[in-house]
């Protein structure tokens, strides 16, 4: 008993240290991938084929490769070119590259379910492209997917523990040397998932808490 206790006594000590490394990382890759999804999702609907065509190009090529195979490339490739960037921007941009394809498919499935008529009423009115962007189409587009980008930010929070393999030490990785410190991987393991289940269970919570409200707010539309 006392061996378990000391063993989760480690692995708790492990997560405190790695968690806030673990929401940092997805905080720091969520954003930039939100804007890539905006940019793309906008593009994606673009009337001109050739953008059409470079944006479903991005999507396609970081869909179809392995996360982890694209954190090499970025980690091992780009100091052959003199360019050293660090574990934790590799991270970041890593993070932010591939899932803003998913973002980007994200908003322009929303896109496509936004009214129309909204959109028609301020072009009479006198909205530049740039207003409607700002107040009609970006926001609507946003709360619609609510639930989709809350669930891209819980794949995020899985990612991060692949970044390990580039020397970042988020929980998986101090897991690991706490497993060989006391060679109780179960117990270890078991308390890292744990901890995960948690985290991405409050993100679902808070999802469902925002989608409540974005439904309120659109209805009173």
């Amino acid at each position: 008993m006392s061996t378990i206790i000391a063993v989760a006594g480690d692995a708790i000590q492990l997560i405190l240290t790695g968690l806030p490394i673990v929401l940092f990382l997805t905080a720091a890759a969520f954003f930039p991938a939100l804007g890539l999804g905006i940019v793309g999702g906008l593009l994606a609907s673009s009337s001109f084929r050739p953008i059409r065509f470079l944006v479903g190009a991005y999507v396609y090529l970081f869909r179809s490769m392995p996360f982890l195979m694209f954190v090499f490339l970025v980690y091992y490739g780009l100091p052959q070119y003199d360019i050293d960037i660090g574990p934790v921007l590799t991270a970041v941009i890593a993070l932010s590259l591939s899932h803003g394809a998913y973002m980007t498919e994200i908003i322009r499935g929303g896109l496509k379910g936004l009214d129309k008529g909204q959109n028609e009423a301020a072009i009479a009115v006198g909205f530049s492209l740039f207003q409607r962007l700002r107040d009609i189409t970006i926001p609507q587009t946003l709360m619609a997917v609510i639930p989709s980008l809350v669930g891209q930010a819980i794949l995020i929070i899985k990612d991060t523990s692949l970044i390990s393999v580039v020397g970042i030490s988020e929980i998986t990785r101090l897991g690991r040397e706490v497993v060989i410190r006391t060679n109780q991987p179960f117990i270890v393991f078991t308390l890292l998932a744990l901890t995960y289940f948690v985290v991405c269970f409050s993100l679902e919570f808070i999802a469902r808490k925002l989608e409540a409200r974005a439904k309120r707010i659109m209805a009173g539309h």
